[in-house]
């Protein structure tokens, strides 16, 4: 069984980029399970109901969240029917923060965690919340995005949870790492899994935009265009038959011009 885990998309520019790459992709390697990070597919920031679908029809069989759970309004009104969304465990929001799906038979948990290191938004400690699902989550494979800023405190939680967890892949920082790994008791590691948006950017939006914002205190928010050459970055989990903990995590960079 092939897993894929997508890095976050940004923009409309993410969205289409996946449209075009991801189904290929998909039946091209042979992937079972996709689980995508969409907290900035609207406009950069937040998830609205209509997007989430879209990921879903593109190929995702899981949504996850992060810090931006709660940028747009609509996410608090459809989340609790959205039973492929997972909003990071250690928030108080509505929806959920770990889910159980079944592929041929073989349970898949996602897992979403905020990280706290540097986040401005409001979460709670993530270790006695992570040890009690892990006491009673069952025999499963399980996956979890770490969404946070600090790489160490993402690697700090993977070591924590090795052998526990079958994958901690990070989330956030938009940019694909290169340090993919299974550590010493099995579980698989990625500091971060990038994103799907525009190629050439910061994080994901126009640089000139970044500069304004960032360098001259512009008001005016990050733009994520919507077309120009863009990348989908991640990571493929491969798990032997009835195995929970991987043989292998590679990662991945599909290009695409988005006219």
């Amino acid at each position: 069984m092939k897993i894929l885990f997508l890095g976050d998309v940004v923009g409309e520019i993410g969205l289409r980029a996946l449209s075009l790459l991801l189904p290929s992709f998909r039946k091209k390697d042979g992937i079972s399970f996709v689980v995508v990070n969409g907290e900035n597919a609207t406009l950069g920031k937040g998830l609205r109901h209509k997007d989430y679908e879209a990921l879903l029809s593109y190929g995702a069989d899981c949504v996850t969240l992060g810090n931006h759970y709660a940028a747009r309004h609509e996410t608090n009104r459809y989340i609790g029917y959205a039973d492929r969304l997972v909003r990071p465990i250690n928030v108080d929001f509505s929806g959920e923060g770990s889910r159980l799906f079944s592929v041929n038979g073989k349970g898949i948990r996602v897992t979403s965690v905020l990280g706290r290191s540097f986040m401005k938004e409001p979460s709670s400690g993530y270790r006695d919340i992570v040890d009690s699902l892990l006491l009673h989550s069952g025999d499963h494979i399980h996956i979890v995005d770490f969404h946070g800023e600090s790489t160490s405190e993402k690697s700090l939680f993977a070591h924590y949870v090795d052998g526990r967890v079958s994958a901690v892949i990070g989330t956030h920082t938009h940019i694909l790492t290169d340090d993919a790994k299974i550590l010493p008791k099995g579980t698989a590691f990625l500091t971060d899994a990038g994103s799907a948006g525009l190629g050439d950017s910061v994080i994901g939006f126009e640089a000139e935009s970044a500069l304004e914002k960032i360098y001259f205190g512009s008001k005016a928010p990050f733009v994520a265009p919507k077309k120009g050459k863009a990348v989908m970055t991640g990571a493929v989990l491969e798990f032997a038959n009835g195995s929970n903990f991987p043989i292998s995590i590679k990662t991945i960079k599909e290009y695409v011009d988005v006219a």
